[in-house]
């Protein structure tokens, strides 16, 4: 078996670390109508396969530098609105008599208005990029020692920018201000938790990397 070139493997590794960032996002999107109950609170569940996004944000700016994690949210922005328009001209589209779903099943499961769209695709571009930003910021303070460190911490700073953006668009105006203050701490607090539980996991993907396929960080970048 002919062994493909170091730049090759990188490409196709960086394909399907986008390709696996894209579906979690997805599903964390079109899932999120759905709501579990957490102690007095409901919580979406969209906020389960949303921390797999943090740890590929990670594995991205690691190792393809400010310019890959950008090109990867950009990427997810666009896709994020080309799934919206797809399901809405689904829900548009009236269902046939004989059809297993009838329409009301379907606009209830799909049906997101163009607020909610908006506030998690809002949420997203913004924590995306403060990401990125705070990820390269403590990796050029602390020249690329303690990964931990950058990757908790930009997930420290990107989710307080996230998680207010989110629930303060979709649902100031709908749910009294206390609530949605306990929703945002409920939801940060989870959030933060599965990142530090995650760190582990953050370790194994980097390790497996560098040994498997020989790659390398990307170099401290300039401000």
């Amino acid at each position: 078996m002919t062994v493909a070139p170091a730049s090759e493997l990188k490409t196709r590794l960086y394909l399907t670390l986008v390709a696996t960032f894209l579906t979690a996002l997805l599903i964390a999107d079109v899932t999120a109508g759905k709501f579990f109950q957490a102690g007095a609170l409901s919580i979406s569940v969209g906020i389960i396969p949303f921390p797999i996004t943090f740890v590929l944000t990670d594995i991205v700016n690691e190792y393809y530098g400010r310019e890959g994690a950008r090109l990867m949210t950009a990427i997810g922005a666009a896709m994020l609105v080309f799934a919206f328009v797809l399901i809405t001209v689904a829900r548009v589209l009236p269902a046939a008599d004989n059809s297993p779903i009838p329409q009301a099943s379907f606009v209830a499961v799909f049906g997101m208005s163009w607020r909610f769209f908006g506030a998690s695709f809002g949420a997203f571009v913004l924590g995306q990029f403060a990401d990125i930003q705070a990820f390269h910021a403590v990796k050029r303070i602390t020249q690329s020692r303690f990964l931990w460190l950058r990757a908790t911490g930009s997930t420290a700073i990107s989710q307080v920018v996230d998680t207010l953006f989110v629930n303060v668009a979709a649902l100031a105006g709908l749910v009294a201000a206390g609530e949605i203050a306990k929703i945002i701490a409920v939801s940060y607090a989870y959030k933060m938790v599965v990142a530090i539980l995650l760190t582990p996991v953050l370790y194994a993907v980097h390790g497996f990397f560098s040994a498997r396929f020989g790659l390398v960080g990307a170099p401290v970048e300039a401000r």
